[in-house]
């Protein structure tokens, strides 16, 4: 009998090591029957639609790679170019090379530039093996017979939609497409405008034709909507029977003050030994949602709640997020609790994980906590009651800090913008997204629940879900070494590679003023943290064991750890439970991964829209920024409030070239060099909501500027 994915496995493993084999060898090789000739080229032939194997011209089959192709997921950055994502490697592809790609595609490309070993390969989108979505989002010319739709962040054909599909859309709007023909060398691409968004320059509209190319939405279908109003709000008197009652605690959540959504509270106490007892309460999502019901399923779906710069696009209904689950102040609210006692050292003596009820004594602020530990007295005198829990907590909190940092926790405090807005959802100022003490707490707090879940469940071999975040490979050290030396840098071995080397460096660029750049580039060498049933380790935080717990409302992976945690609460699960886990976690992952790394790029895209809004009417201001990287033509700057910039050498008057090997710009006419790190004044020529750029230039060469384009 036929084992799908472990044949493809072993014949894939076979071919890198020989020459292209026929039908017959293939059937031979794998010990499949050759009475089944029929199936097995139709097997064969699936793998070649698939893209895991390919034909050459005698007809025999080998591996896209021996072909110079690759297969994997096509992911657009910025509208302006696009990576293919291969299990090893990330093959960079210009905007002419789409051919029709759409973000999230499964593509097979053909490797144009780069050898084997080489980390830098580029290519074009050879064919489209799978499609994500069969909708577009561009801006319509109309005509009084046809209309086309020039996309604004795929590929770069125009839709030919004829004049009975136009709908009521008027020329130059923002509209859905859905494509029905995706064009060949004869025809463009064909299909019918499906919704009209309105003006492009709206940035209301933006955000909506952002989320709407993202496939994400604000809203729930009605049905989806009436299952959660149902949901029993009131707590029956057996099931608090059933949980350990700490509503006699003054447990307390910190959150942000625009928070809804409150799921994690925490409440902390010095024992007469002279340990801690910490206690972290999370929102017992599982209670209310069961495990494959239509809320569940939209749940999964979504994978996670979206923070866009001005919504939430959440994961579970309002009436659950902010209501039903969220710990909200003076209300009995069902937990998931996990209990820590820590020792003055930040050892862990003992853990404990158990279903509980909570009344939360307040809804505290990261401001409000933050002030208390300033010694503000006005606040102080609010919450005299916690606080003593309070300087407790921060005791706490250093210490575990403490524990973490010695044993090479990476700590990437980058400087992140707020953008708040007005009333009408204008950008009001831009500031410093601050991260105080309390901010601290609640991070130490959480990871170290998360590290005790993880391995509470990874000791009693049950199939769960954790957060793993993978040592980097050798090509992006290489890589980073490169520009990393420019500041005296260098990562020297690979082999005993350990967070700590890269915590070193942050800290002396710290001291040297540049730790915003090295952070950045440090972050770009480091593998994307995900989620995976395999244990792996996480090594940004150099931790063994870890996973999600903390945040069931809005992410579907700490709702999984909640139930598989709850399977073992009393005995071990069967062997049908276990087999159920084991088949169900991987796929799932990966598609919650996939709908993390969404969501990032998301609301990074929001804040950009509201920002180059906020930077339309600075044109001709000054301001203190910092040179953060180059290409042939451009120089990229960061401004002190945290706005990305760049400047057009080639609109200059004067001869700039890109030194690579020292990478710096520099003036072959009057021998001027910039570097990166370099402080200076630029002033703000442009600001292009069309491509969410914002052009500068230094300040000192606003006379030889042209204005070129």
């Amino acid at each position: 009998m036929i084992n799908i994915e472990k044949d493809l496995k072993k014949l894939r493993e076979l071919l890198e090591n020989s020459k292209a084999m026929s039908l017959d060898e293939i059937t031979k090789a794998l010990e499949w029957s050759p009475k089944y000739k029929k199936e097995n080229r139709a097997m064969v032939e699936k793998w070649v639609s698939e893209g895991e194997l390919m034909t050459n011209s005698k007809g025999k089959f080998n591996t896209p790679e021996s072909f110079g192709f690759a297969k994997g997921e096509f992911s657009i950055i910025k509208g302006k170019f696009a990576f293919v994502d291969t299990p090893t490697e990330g093959i960079f592809i210009p905007r002419s090379g789409f051919n029709t790609a759409l973000d999230g595609d499964i593509v097979l490309v053909k490797i144009l530039k780069g050898k084997k070993d080489d980390s830098k390969k580029e290519g074009e989108v050879a064919k489209v093996l799978k499609r994500e979505k069969d909708t577009v989002i561009g801006i319509l010319q109309k005509t009084p017979n046809f209309g086309f739709v020039t996309p604004t962040h795929s590929f770069g054909k125009d839709i030919y939609i004829p004049k009975k599909f136009l709908k009521n859309s008027n020329d130059g709007e923002l509209v859905v497409v859905k494509v029905d023909f995706w064009g060949d060398k004869d025809r463009k691409p064909e299909g019918k405008i499906v919704e009209t968004i309105g003006t492009p320059y709206d940035t209301d509209n933006m955000i909506k034709a952002l989320i709407i190319r993202e496939g994400m939405s604000e809203e729930f279908a009605p049905e989806l909507e009436a299952e959660a109003r149902r949901i029993p709000v009131a707590i029956g008197e057996d099931e608090i029977k059933r949980r350990k009652d700490l509503r006699d605690l003054p447990i307390i959540t910190i959150d942000g003050a625009d928070a809804k959504d409150l799921d994690d509270a925490v409440y902390v106490e010095k024992l007469e030994n002279g340990n801690y007892r910490l206690i972290v309460s999370i929102a017992d999502v599982s209670h209310y949602i069961q495990e494959g019901s239509p809320l569940d399923k939209e749940a999964q779906k979504r994978g996670n709640s979206v923070y866009l710069v001005d919504r939430v696009l959440p994961m579970f209904p309002r009436e659950i997020s902010n209501g039903i689950c969220s710990l909200n102040p003076n209300e009995n609210k069902l937990t998931f609790t996990c209990e820590l006692e820590i020792d003055n050292k930040g050892r862990v003596v003992s853990t404990d994980t158990y279903k509980s009820i909570i009344k939360t004594a307040h809804r505290m602020t990261y401001t409000n906590v933050n002030k208390m530990l300033a010694g503000e007295t006005e606040v102080l005198d609010k919450y005299r009651d916690i606080e003593d829990m309070v300087k407790v907590m921060f005791e706490l909190s250093k210490i575990i800090r403490e524990v973490k940092y010695n044993r090479g926790s990476i700590d990437f405090d980058l400087p992140e913008v707020k953008v708040v807005l007005d009333e009408n959802k204008k950008v009001k100022y831009l500031e410093h997204r601050e991260r105080g003490e309390a901010e601290r707490i609640i991070e130490d707090f959480m990871i170290a629940a998360n590290e005790a879940v993880a391995e509470k469940l990874f000791w009693l071999e049950v199939p769960s879900v954790y957060r793993i975040h993978e040592k980097p490979d050798p090509e992006r050290i290489k890589s980073l070494n490169e520009t990393l030396g420019k500041f005296g840098y260098r990562i020297h071995s690979f082999e005993d590679l350990h967070p700590k080397k890269f915590q070193s460096i942050i800290e002396d660029s710290e001291k040297r003023g540049i730790n915003t750049i090295v952070h950045k580039m440090i972050l770009m060498s480091l593998k994307q943290a995900k989620y995976s049933m395999e244990n792996c380790g996480h090594f940004g935080l150099s931790s063994s064991y870890y996973t999600h717990f903390t945040s069931p409302i809005r992410r579907y992976a700490d709702l999984m750890v909640h139930r598989v945690l709850s399977m073992v609460l009393d005995k071990y699960p069967g062997k049908k439970e276990i087999g159920k886990l084991t088949k169900e976690i991987p796929e799932t992952c990966d598609h919650i991964s996939k709908t993390e790394r969404e969501a990032m790029r998301a609301e990074d895209e929001s804040i950009k829209i509201k920002v180059v809004e906020y930077m339309m009417d600075k044109i001709g201001e000054v301001y203190k920024a910092t040179v953060t990287g180059f290409n042939n033509k451009k120089v990229f700057f960061e401004t002190e409030e945290y706005v990305d910039c760049f400047w057009d050498v080639t609109a200059s008057r004067d001869y700039y070239e890109f030194d690579e090997e020292n990478f710096t710009m520099v003036n072959r006419d009057n021998g001027k060099v910039y570097n990166l790190g370099d402080k200076l004044d630029i002033m703000i020529v442009r600001a292009d909501l069309n491509m969410l750029e914002v052009e500068a230039i230094p300040n000192e060469l606003h006379d030889q500027y042209t204005g070129k384009r």
